[in-house]
C-alpha cells in the first residue's frame, strides 16, 4: 500500500491511463477519477485498510474506490486536516504524483528531441 499526501485539487497518476484527483463537492470530499472507457470503477463498501493500520486520529473519508480488477483508492484524512491517498496495487503498476509525472514527461520529450538519429 502507497500512502501519497495530497490537496484539494491535487492528484495521482495511476499506470499511465488513470487520473485520480480529490475534489471538494459542497462541504464533502470526493474522488475524481478520468480513465478510459473500458476500466471499471466501482464503489466499494469495505475498505482494505483496518483501523490499526491508520495513524492515531487519522479517520477513512467516504468509501474505498475500486478501479479495474486490482486498484483501490482510500481518501484518508489526518489529525491535522491533512489529506492522503491510500492505493493499493500491484506492484508493477507505477504511480506518480501528477507534477511529477508532468516533469518526468517534459525531461524524456527533451531528451528524445536532443538524441541525434543515426
Amino acid at each position: 500500500m502507497l500512502i501519497v499526501g495530497r490537496e484539494i485539487g491535487q492528484s495521482v497518476i495511476i499506470g499511465e491511463a488513470v487520473k485520480v484527483k480529490v475534489i471538494q463537492f459542497g462541504s464533502k470530499l470526493r474522488l475524481a477519477i478520468d480513465a478510459p472507457k473500458d476500466i471499471p470503477i466501482t464503489q466499494v463498501k469495505q475498505s482494505g485498510i483496518g483501523k490499526n493500520k491508520l495513524k492515531k486520529g487519522a479517520r477513512i473519508i467516504g468509501s474505498t474506490t475500486q478501479i479495474g480488477g486490482y486498484i483501490k483508492v482510500t481518501v484518508i484524512q489526518t489529525e491535522s486536516g491533512l489529506l492522503r491517498f491510500a492505493i493499493e496495487a500491484p506492484r508493477e503498476i507505477n504511480i506518480f504524483r501528477e507534477e511529477l509525472y508532468k516533469g518526468n514527461l517534459l525531461k524524456e520529450d527533451q531528451f528524445a528531441q536532443s538524441s541525434l538519429v543515426i
